[in-house]
């Protein structure tokens, strides 16, 4: 395969084929394991899937159908060909598909960060068109497609609209229609998704309320049911339960041991709403489509749970801390926007994107392109359980004049420069 120099990252012909191999095959592990396709069905897919692995393979490499079949099951790093260039990516020995036939949440964050990276790429570059189904192309699209919904409206509508997508990403359809949304945004939610669903029940997650996965067990020859959130942060710190088997009543959930959080992260921390959630019938009930609650939800809780501290704990020094600190300002042109006063008057401002990437060379690649955060921030913060992340990302904002912080060492810093207390 040619390959065309990109600057000090990696080429973009190697790139772009480990982002369609990367998609390529979760399609067509979905493929296998959807319930609801026919033989017919799941066959044209997947030697559909078969025929774009071979073209992003290119010449030289052969791949029979068989074998296609068995690395569906196997690390992500078995999927690629000799010649792609490996080394800048994250770990790649992280199964793509679980043992109950759901993609992984590392194997769905890398392909939905590739794809924001491919966009940026295709952007600044002008590579031109490429060839996408309609299917892959709706995939990637329906993020960008629901903040344009959103931003239609006006930047307080917005506000209140993205803050109902963060807290309601399940419900009826009579509960999201009390809720405001547009109706054009309600369309991005859909039927309880298949791994959620236990007979003719689902559980909310107990920290973002999205249906969580259900999985089978044995222990001792005894079958019983895992339920954790496919947010894997999540399910350590408290969205994690098991249930035995039942004929027809619902199953009662019993909860692991959490995770606690460091003390002095404490206020930041995403606890759970509630210490057992009860089974929710799936007829009538819908939720977000995946991707939109990974990367708006998700994030959306943090955001939404940083504004809500700051404004606490700086409610006593500022004479209006709604105009102090907030959030989404601009229709989201990045997520906050603090001023403050210290004690000697001097006022400090500080723009803030709230990034919550799985995998940090993506998250510092796609900055490199964009020479530094698209909106304008100056402040990159990651929630507290990506500080291992600080390093890299340190390394890339540095050369775009931004800083980079866990969220507990932003907001210690602004309530630092405000002259209150953190602890």
């Amino acid at each position: 395969m040619t390959t065309t120099a990109d600057d000090d990252g990696p080429t973009f012909s190697h790139f772009e084929a480990f982002r369609l191999i990367n998609f390529t095959f979760i399609k067509a592990i979905q493929a296998v394991t959807a319930p609801d396709l026919s033989p017919r069905e799941r066959a044209e897919k997947l030697m559909r899937y078969h025929g774009d692995l071979l073209a992003a393979y290119g010449p030289g490499v052969p791949l029979p159908f068989s074998e296609f079949r068995r690395k569906l099951r196997g690390p992500m790093d078995g999927l690629l060909p000799p010649w792609l260039d490996r080394s800048q990516f994250d770990d790649l020995s992280f199964p793509v598909v679980d043992a109950e036939g759901c993609v992984t949440g590392n194997a769905f964050d890398l392909q939905w960060e590739t794809s924001q990276l491919h966009r940026i790429l295709k952007r600044l570059r002008r590579i031109g068109r490429m060839r996408f189904t309609e299917e892959q192309l709706q995939d990637e699209i329906d993020q960008d497609q629901m903040y344009e919904i959103l931003k239609g409206r006006g930047d307080e509508q917005y506000v209140k609209d993205r803050t109902t997508l963060v807290e309601c990403p399940a419900g009826t359809i009579e509960e999201l229609n009390k809720r405001g949304l547009p109706l054009n945004a309600i369309r991005y939610y859909e039927a309880i998704p298949y791994h959620a669903v236990y007979r003719t029940w689902w559980f909310p997650c107990t920290v973002c309320q999205w249906p969580m996965k259900i999985s089978k067990r044995m222990s001792a020859g005894r079958e019983y049911y895992r339920v954790a959130c496919l947010y894997g942060r999540h399910a350590d710190t408290g969205a994690s339960f098991m249930f035995w088997p039942t004929s027809g009543d619902a199953p009662v959930l019993h909860p692991d041991s959490p995770d606690a959080p460091a003390p002095h992260e404490a206020a930041l921390f995403l606890g759970t709403g509630v210490a057992v959630p009860e089974a929710k019938p799936v007829e009538g009930h819908l939720a977000l489509k995946r991707g939109v609650w990974r990367y708006t939800c998700v994030p959306g809780l943090h955001e939404l749970r940083l504004h809500s501290v700051l404004r606490e704990r700086l409610a006593a020094t500022q004479t209006d801390v709604g105009e102090a600190v907030m959030l989404w300002p601009m229709s989201d042109a990045y997520d906050h926007r603090v001023e403050v006063k210290g004690p000697d008057g001097r006022s400090h401002v500080f723009t803030v994107d709230v990034k919550d990437y799985t995998h940090a060379r993506v998250l510092a690649e796609s900055l490199h392109r964009n020479e530094g955060d698209k909106g304008g921030a100056e402040w990159l913060v990651v929630p507290d359980h990506r500080a291992d992340q600080i390093p890299l990302l340190t390394l890339t904002c540095d050369k775009y004049g931004m800083k980079v912080a866990t969220m507990t060492d932003f907001a210690k810093r602004v309530c630092q420069s405000a002259g209150v207390r953190w602890a």
